[in-house]
């Protein structure tokens, strides 16, 4: 990472629309939309507002393949 990256605003480095699931998906569902579309995570929503992130490694973790 650059170390000018902590002099940066979030807005120029933030992602402007994440992909998002919604909470009440299964973890499988989310594992195959990482993969579909090569990303690490997800953001969680529920009402369109986020309420966690789900990783990759999570769902690894936890056995979901």
């Amino acid at each position: 990472m650059s170390s000018k990256l902590i002099e940066q605003l979030a807005e120029q480095i933030m992602t402007k629309n994440p992909v998002t699931i919604r909470k009440s998906a299964l973890a499988a569902e989310a594992l195959g939309i990482m993969n579909g579309i090569s990303i690490t995570s997800l953001f969680v929503v529920e009402d369109n507002k986020p309420i966690g992130i789900i990783h990759v490694h999570d769902c690894l973790r936890a056995g979901v393949m």
